[in-house]
């Protein structure tokens, strides 16, 4: 499996790449793929498109190499028509694509249907991430766990739930994967979900600082001033690296929370790209990196403890909640806490 060295040196060589000219006529696969496999997802997509070429040439897929940058199909959510929307758009995180707008002009409308494979994910289901109004297709998960440094938690508890991270006793003991208004959005969604606002200034003041998760990986256990007793950080990062004794990864025993890797799929565009959408299910987990994703189709040998679970926030939370809007509103409110905690 490829280390955290491979994945800074893809993460390079996708801001050398990321020169694609803006968009002149709806795409074949709008697809906005997560950092560390972005790469290994590019080729699998493109060797498919190129294989299922019609007279037209090969589908036409787009797919952003900048892990940060601005891409010209960013306004999409934004298109009123739906016969000018992409024939797939493939996103992560609760971003655009959850916003009001969209889903009602378009998701609410009808406009997509959910694919599934023949065997799911048992963990989808018992986290109940399958939409049952049948529009999203959740395929994969970024799932947030905790990475716990028992030499500088000197003598305190180990965190073992996400209600735990709250208590006053871990003040200046955690750090969480973020950079300027990009946060783990599943966690803060999470922490609301269960103890309102009141749950994301509490562990606002107990969060010290932010960090990018390849960083924030590396100097788990160290004695960086930088470094936290506690770190919140993708199970991509946390398993990838390899920690000192001291250092243990602890799955939260309500679960890790998820935030989705999802796809829309337009229903008159299914039959047509089909081979494009079987990747979600099929080729998606078959790429070795990715199964830290908890790939939706993937029902083989687990790569986690028996123990672990996906924290998932909901379908009724979701459609009773704008959790575009409630995301930011969210990571407004923790920024604010440790501004004034400063």
């Amino acid at each position: 499996m490829s280390g955290l060295e491979d994945l800074m040196v893809s993460i390079r060589r996708m801001g050398r790449e990321d020169s694609e000219p803006g968009p002149d006529k709806p795409v074949d696969l709008l697809l906005y793929a997560p950092c560390p496999v972005k790469l290994s997802v590019r080729d699998a997509v493109e060797s498919i498109a190129q294989e299922h070429a019609d007279e037209n040439g090969p589908l036409r897929v787009h797919i952003p190499m900048g892990c940060t940058s601005i891409d010209p199909y960013d306004p999409v959510y934004q298109e009123r028509d739906p016969d000018r929307l992409p024939g797939v758009i493939a996103s992560i995180g609760f971003g655009d694509f959850w916003r009001k707008e969209f889903v009602d002009r378009h998701v609410s409308a009808g406009v997509f249907q959910a694919v599934l494979p023949d065997k799911v994910n048992p963990l989808y289901e018992q986290a109940g991430l399958l939409d049952p109004a049948g529009c999203y297709t959740v395929y994969g998960v970024t799932p947030y766990i905790l990475v716990v440094d028992e030499k500088s938690l000197s003598g305190l508890p180990l965190p073992r739930a996400w209600e735990d991270l709250l208590h006053p006793r871990y003040q200046g003991k955690i750090v969480m994967c973020g950079d300027g208004d990009d946060m783990a959005d599943a966690v803060l969604l999470n922490i609301y979900k269960d103890f309102g606002p009141e749950g994301i200034r509490a562990l606002a003041k107990n969060t010290k600082g932010l960090a990018h998760s390849s960083t924030l990986a590396k100097l788990a256990g160290g004695s960086d001033a930088a470094a936290g007793a506690i770190s919140i950080m993708p199970v991509f990062f946390a398993l990838s690296t390899k920690h000192p004794p001291h250092v243990r990864v602890i799955w939260p025993k309500d679960g890790a929370a998820a935030s989705p890797l999802y796809f829309l799929a337009r229903k008159k565009e299914r039959a047509r790209l089909a081979p494009l959408i079987t990747f979600f299910t099929q080729g998606f987990p078959a790429i070795e990196s990715a199964r830290l994703f908890m790939p939706l189709g993937d029902t083989g040998p687990s790569l986690f403890p028996s123990e672990a679970r996906i924290k998932w926030l909901g379908w009724d939370f979701v459609a009773a909640h704008e959790v575009n809007r409630l995301r930011d509103e969210m990571a407004a409110l923790f920024r604010q806490v440790q501004k004034e905690g400063a």
